[in-house]
């Protein structure tokens, strides 16, 4: 089994956690912040596809092997 859903619901939370770290770098959320909303917008339609497919993610869970657990580790800290 494929574990693409794995891989965007990753990919979505690290983009929406970058997001974060930008907008919280001076301390505080306030307007001029707004030039990030584009970026979390994006990320968190990943982060939203990956969760409507959660019967999807759970099979690859449960069916997931060494090769593809290593890569999404690797994906996960990269």
């Amino acid at each position: 089994m494929d574990i693409d859903k794995l891989e965007l619901a990753v990919d979505g939370l690290k983009e929406v956690i970058e997001v974060g770290e930008k907008v919280m770098s001076d301390g505080k959320v306030d307007f001029s912040d707004s030039v990030h909303i584009p970026e979390l917008y994006e990320a968190l339609k990943k982060v939203i596809e990956a969760g409507k497919a959660y019967k999807e993610l759970g099979e690859e869970i449960k069916d997931i092997d060494s090769i593809e657990a290593i890569k999404l580790i690797t994906k996960l800290f990269s």
